[in-house]
């Protein structure tokens, strides 16, 4: 059987699942679920100082929406969204922190890892919460600069708000790092124009690792009521993100390899997703619509799929799959030329081809489709559209 164990910033997993910092997490007795059903490691619940920030969770809201944007009432797609406002963990650190340290005495006692999550409103204050974490026995402590996302109050940096201010960021990162010894994780937003110049900042800074990345801002209007869905603009996340996530793990590995460890967040939905987000360079994956969604057992699921993928492909440890398609990864200039073939014996004459054409390279028979080569410049377009397959296929020139 495969080895699913990983090492992140020097701390050993037994598999690459975390359940991450949201209401899953919310406490000892949800962590403890999540535990149980077979992930490798949860991120809780982010410890705060600030009442603010605290009573926001108190007033949580989230709706599953499918493909038009609408509520799902019912079954819910695979390509949701989750559409949410919350807050961070509804104690003070000091009940927080008893949470905590259940959580790691149990974890220890199923090879599991906890990792702290802390979100402040002062610098000082982001230091007292890591030197607490570190206390109640975590191996790793994530800053959260990513949630909340609005601003709670006038001149109040914390959330969303530090992790677009790259200067105060990176102060926060350097103090936090010379007054703990575990390494530290910065969960970063994507509302920011280059996670490139900030995961080096960040990691110049101290951080041993970042979280890309937390979830967008939007706003959905119900055109029932003509009002906003749950009163305002929210975060949005779900499995249609995967491909914008993607592309930060992509790139941050691509600049700066092995001197900062990925975990990554925000699309993941199955044990495909998974595979995905390795082979883009996240040495851990952490999930959380989905485990809203389908409940805790969907964790263990996705532990399981990801085992008979690696042993069906012949993974023996994730190591093997760590980055391999950002380094493969082409420039533009770098692609091969390829033209359209048709294997005549199986096209249906169904058209659909020659509808997304724009080359006039496909070209209509009494019985089939033809490719004239010489328009061809081998997009795919007729590739993806074609109903049978292995009729159409992209052959290198």
């Amino acid at each position: 059987m495969a080895d699913t164990r990983i090492e992140f910033c020097g701390v050993t997993f037994k598999n690459p699942l975390a359940a991450a910092s949201a209401e899953p997490t919310l406490n000892a007795a949800n962590m403890k679920k999540c535990i149980d059903a077979g992930a490798g490691a949860v991120i809780a619940k982010t410890m705060t100082d600030s009442p603010d920030m605290r009573e926001l969770t108190q007033r949580a809201k989230w709706r599953f929406l499918n493909a038009k944007h609408e509520v799902c009432h019912g079954k819910v797609p695979r390509s949701f969204s989750l559409y949410s406002r919350s807050g961070l963990a509804l104690e003070p650190p000091e009940d927080f922190m008893k949470e905590i340290t259940e959580t790691v005495k149990y974890a220890a006692q199923k090879d599991a890892v906890v990792i702290g999550s802390i979100g402040s409103t002062e610098i000082d204050g982001w230091v007292t919460l890591g030197k607490q974490m570190e206390d109640g026995g975590v191996p790793l402590v994530e800053l959260n600069f990513g949630c909340p996302h609005p601003k709670l109050m006038p001149g109040v940096r914390t959330g969303m708000n530090v992790g677009q201010d790259f200067d105060y960021a990176c102060e926060i990162t350097q103090k936090v790092s010379e007054a703990l010894d575990v390494p530290i994780i910065i969960k970063v937003t994507p509302q920011v124009t280059d996670l490139v110049l900030f995961s080096d900042m960040l990691q110049k800074a101290g951080a041993k690792a970042v979280t890309l990345t937390n979830r967008f801002i939007g706003f959905v209007p119900d055109i029932e009521t003509g009002g906003p869905l749950i009163y305002g603009k929210a975060g949005v996340g779900g499995p249609w993100t995967k491909p914008l996530t993607l592309r930060w793990i992509n790139e941050v590995r691509t600049a700066l390899g092995d001197k900062l460890h990925i975990t990554g967040t925000n699309g993941a939905y199955d044990w495909r997703d998974i595979v995905m987000f390795i082979m883009s360079g996240a040495h851990i994956v952490q999930m959380c619509s989905a485990v809203m969604c389908y409940g805790y057992d969907w964790l263990g699921k996705q532990v399981k799929g990801l085992e008979t993928f690696m042993d069906e492909k012949g993974y023996q440890t994730i190591d093997q799959m760590l980055g391999i398609a950002t380094d493969a990864c082409m420039e533009y200039g770098q692609m091969p030329h390829e033209k359209a073939s048709v294997d005549k014996k199986l096209c249906i004459n169904c058209g659909m081809c020659l509808k997304v054409c724009f080359s006039d390279a496909m070209q209509p028979d009494e019985e089939n489709v033809f490719v004239k080569e010489e328009n061809c410049v081998g997009c795919g377009g007729c590739y993806s559209v074609c109903p049978v397959k292995g009729t159409i296929n992209l052959v290198k020139v």
